[in-house]
């Protein structure tokens, strides 16, 4: 999969992620959630500034039906594996590689806070 349709995809499960968690924290605000959103949307910025204009997604898919912590669990689990499709890439910028890193990093701490909130 060459980089610019890695990151697409990327960008798309991100922000469907991002959706889904803002719905479930307007159901029912928690702290933990809160933080996690707050750290997602920070990643969802950096990820959507790395594409150009023509590359960004132009229509984001709603959530569609209301999530729970279980499922939340599972799309941030896709998400890893769409980071390690990406990190894989050979001909990755080696700036972008890092940055790839560090939010994979903030998917997987938002995987285990997320598993926090479904075990309570």
């Amino acid at each position: 999969m060459p980089l610019r349709r890695a990151l697409v995809a990327l960008l798309i499960e991100f922000e469907t992620s991002l959706d889904e968690m803002e719905e479930m924290q307007a159901r029912s605000p928690t702290p933990l959630l809160y933080s996690v959103l707050v750290r997602r949307r920070r990643a969802a910025m950096t990820l959507r500034s790395r594409l150009s204009r023509n590359d960004r997604p132009r229509r984001r898919k709603p959530a569609a039906a209301p999530s729970n912590a279980a499922q939340l669990v599972a799309r941030e689990t896709e998400l890893l594996r769409l980071f390690d499709i990406a990190l894989a890439e050979v001909r990755i910028e080696p700036e972008l590689a890092p940055l790839l890193r560090s939010l994979r990093a903030e998917v997987e701490q938002a995987r285990i806070s997320l598993r926090q909130l479904g075990s309570n």
